[in-house]
């Protein structure tokens, strides 16, 4: 089965982390998708934020984000507009084994953000992924 991303463009279902060569599968709640905004350049698929920070420092011009949603993996969500849930040491039980610090989940709604919280009682809810990504990093 394909993933289909709100840019439309369907990904394989396993695909390898274009940093740390990780295998990122179709269920995977940190799939992150980098792309230069003004280029013909491929998506660069990431499995955690680590991973996107280095991308970054290779290359600065990846700035568009589509994150897959933590309630709905096979969905992804524009990075700007998604809520996060960062900090949270708890949501590592729901993201697997070979998930990477530091853990995060995207939602689509603020609602969602919040209740993960409640559920897991720890972490803060920020919106947009460069809020996510400094919130993340700065606690690792």
């Amino acid at each position: 089965m394909a993933l289909c991303l709100s840019s439309g463009l369907a990904i394989a279902s396993e695909i390898k982390c274009g940093i740390c060569s990780m295998i990122i599968s179709e269920q995977s709640r940190n799939h992150i998708v980098l792309k230069i905004e003004i280029s013909g350049k491929e998506p660069l698929h990431v499995c955690s934020l680590s991973c996107v920070h280095k991308a970054r420092k290779y290359d600065p011009k990846y700035t568009k984000v589509e994150v897959s949603d933590f309630n709905h993996p096979e969905k992804f969500l524009p990075g700007e507009k998604a809520f996060f849930l960062v900090q949270s040491k708890k949501i590592k039980a729901d993201l697997g084994a070979m998930a990477l610090a530091p853990y995060f989940g995207a939602f689509d709604r603020r609602e969602e953000a919040d209740s993960a919280q409640k559920k897991y009682g720890d972490g803060i809810v920020v919106q947009g992924f460069e809020n996510a990504l400094e919130n993340a990093l700065e606690k690792k």
